[in-house]
């Protein structure tokens, strides 16, 4: 939480004093963010919130499991650029996050190796990409997000995902 939800939003926060015309902040979120249940309430006060405060919201102590807390951090990097978007294009400068599905990184290759790693592989098999993105299709993306084609975009979450997220909503099978 120090680092995935608080850290970011340390970035943020440093950020928009000093963007100016022309300036492109991309917050790294996750997919995972997209499967956060959370009440309208308590997405907007963890939006707003002082950032020194986040640690010590409701929201936020009932966490007690890894998987949950990287779900909530992510969610927050999410809404938090939302609510960033205002000051940020008052300054000429745009926010947004962008949220990767499974990367080829030693971190998914550990999580494809663990206990878990099966479900993620048959999540990416069933969602009709079966494999897992690249860095390099991150990075793109977030060259996108940072470039001149993309002026009007801002305050808004890009899902690399290669489908996962809408799979996941639509198409898993209920148990």
């Amino acid at each position: 939480m120090r680092v995935d939800l608080v850290g970011t939003a340390h970035v943020i926060d440093a950020f928009e004093p000093v963007a100016t015309h022309g300036t492109a902040l991309v917050c790294v979120a996750s997919v995972a963010g997209h499967h956060a249940i959370l009440t309208p309430e308590q997405e907007r006060q963890l939006a707003t919130a002082p950032t020194r405060d986040l640690l010590a919201l409701d929201t936020v102590n009932a966490v007690t499991d890894p998987i949950a807390a990287y779900i909530l951090a992510k969610r927050v990097n999410q809404v938090r650029v939302q609510a960033a978007a205002p000051a940020f294009n008052g300054r000429g400068a745009r926010i947004n996050t962008v949220s990767p599905g499974v990367i080829a990184t030693a971190m998914s290759r550990a999580e494809a190796e663990s206990p878990v790693g099966g479900h993620m592989m048959r999540t990416l098999r069933a969602c009709g990409i079966g494999r897992t993105g690249t860095p390099g299709e991150i990075a793109e993306a977030v060259a996108f997000l940072t470039g001149p084609d993309s002026l009007y975009i801002t305050g808004t979450d890009l899902l690399v995902d290669g489908g996962q997220a809408a799979w996941l909503r639509w198409h898993r099978p209920q148990l």
